[in-house]
């Protein structure tokens, strides 16, 4: 299963606005510069987040964008899901076409059903706190050592 660059991301910046939660708003600008992720395509990805509910954005000098709530409480699904759509629904010409013979008995669509569901409850267990403090033991890890 891939996600596309958009979900990507957007991941990514939600992270590092879980870094400064509670701090006040942060600029696109310097989050693209952090991520490495293109300015435009962040805010394009930002507006379909704060439509969403999931960020809020505030104009002027001291603007930028925040986390619209407690990053405990956003869900991966909640991103994914307002970015792309349900990440559970996998198509398979059994359950979206007519052309397919076997669109009441299908082992193999029995098995994107599950695939889905196990997608689905793996995203929405994992909240952008639980992806920030993963992200900071990976920083943590890639520090050099000095021994004296």
């Amino acid at each position: 299963m891939k996600f596309s660059a958009k979900s990507e991301y957007a991941l990514r910046a939600l992270v590092d606005m879980t870094n400064y939660f509670g701090q006040g708003p942060i600029g696109v600008r310097e989050i693209a510069a952090r991520q490495g992720i293109p300015e435009r395509f962040l805010e394009q990805q930002v507006t379909v987040l704060r439509k969403a509910g999931l960020v809020r954005s505030q104009r002027g000098a001291q603007g930028g964008v925040s986390l619209a709530r407690d990053p405990e409480s956003i869900t991966v699904f909640e991103v994914i899901e307002a970015l792309e759509g349900s990440p559970s629904e996998i198509s398979c010409a059994g359950s979206y076409s007519t052309d397919c013979a076997r669109n009441a008995q299908c082992a193999i669509q029995d098995l994107w059903c599950q695939v889905g569901r196990a997608v689905e409850h793996v995203l929405k267990g994992t909240t952008l706190r639980q992806l920030a403090m993963s992200q900071i033991h990976y920083d943590q890890a890639l520090k050099p050592m000095y021994y004296i």
